[in-house]
């Protein structure tokens, strides 16, 4: 199947078309264009939906051009895209919500598509199948496609570590032991940091004690409590810093905070883990894309316009949350009850 095949889907016919295939309870065609690479999914479905009304409408055109050109489509060799490239638009879909943590779906959506790509993936019962493609040359195109994803991207250690404090994927099943040693390796990193902040703050903070003559008796003694603990608190950061790690690893997670948003589980077992609640909390602050800011900078080109070109920026950000919030009010009503 040529790409030139389907050059008819940015023809200025495609209007008159449209409105013919609507006529006939067909689907409208959808066009492709660069910048948008999604649009390329939606318009090789359009065409499989809409082929038989497609192969009519042009068997009654003048324009026999573009009657040859479809019957030169490959009709499995188009599913077989269709298939190939449904998942990529899934992926995508699920990468660009702004409404909840993503950092951790970045090891969620390369497993599935590897997993995709190899020729298997999973029913809506979670077991595995085989793809059967239909047409030969299909298996090219999944050989290039997962050469290009392991080339193009390989897990960063904040991916794989907001996958580990997701309660649904701790264990980092379908990851290598590898990536699963670097996760833990970084967040036992991220915990000494943390530990070791805390003290210097402890230590910023607390007032300077009054310099007492001490005897040589006094100079060897044991320091008071509260700056033993503290220096106790530092021999042991190891044993505290892998406590917290190993607990939450062992430790059985009721089905309650199984759920896609890690937060509610961390905002419960803060007290339990302090440390890893707040490496959580910064790391799932980061998005996994750029698509929600992205959007944010959209919607704010659409509310400042040459007529509105003198709004106060205070102003601005206020439609943009009074938007963000009717956004998350329509996907969600009760999200404040």
């Amino acid at each position: 199947m040529s790409s030139n095949s389907l050059a008819f889907d940015v023809n200025s016919e495609s209007d008159v078309f449209n409105s013919i295939y609507v006529d006939g309870d067909g689907v409208v065609l959808k066009q492709a264009t660069i910048v948008r690479w999604l649009s390329l999914s939606n318009l090789l479905e359009s065409i499989d939906l809409s082929y038989e009304n497609l192969r009519l409408v042009l068997s009654k055109s003048t324009n026999s051009k573009q009657a040859f050109k479809l019957i030169k489509i490959n009709v499995d060799g188009l599913k077989d895209l269709i298939c190939l490239l449904s998942v990529f638009k899934d992926v995508c879909i699920l990468v660009q919500t702004g409404t909840r943590p993503s950092l951790h779906m970045a090891y969620i959506a390369m497993n599935k598509l590897e997993r995709h790509l190899s020729g298997t993936d999973a029913d809506e019962n979670g077991e595995s199948i085989t793809i059967d493609d239909r047409h030969e040359g299909t298996e090219f195109f999944r050989r290039r496609l997962l050469q290009l994803l392991r080339t193009m991207f390989t897990f960063d250690e904040k991916h794989l570590a907001a996958a580990v404090l997701h309660p649904l994927y701790r264990r980092l099943t379908f990851a290598s032991t590898y990536s699963k040693t670097i996760a833990h390796s970084y967040i036992r990193q991220q915990i000494d940091e943390i530990l070791r902040l805390n003290s210097q703050e402890q230590v910023t903070s607390s007032e300077p004690s009054k310099k007492n003559h001490k005897s040589m008796e006094d100079q060897f003694a044991d320091p008071d409590d509260v700056g033993g603990i503290d220096s106790i608190d530092m021999v042991l950061t190891t044993i505290v810093k892998n406590d917290e790690l190993d607990k939450y690893l062992r430790m059985n997670i009721e089905d309650i905070y199984k759920q896609s948003n890690p937060l509610s589980f961390w905002k419960h077992h803060q007290h339990k883990f302090p440390r890893l609640s707040l490496l959580a909390r910064r790391l799932f602050s980061i998005p996994v894309t750029s698509a929600a800011v992205e959007r944010s900078f959209s919607a704010a080109g659409l509310a400042v316009t040459e007529r509105r070109s003198s709004l106060n920026p205070d102003t601005v950000n206020d439609i943009l949350f009074v938007r963000s919030i009717q956004n998350l009010l329509e996907q969600n009503p009760h999200f404040f009850s």
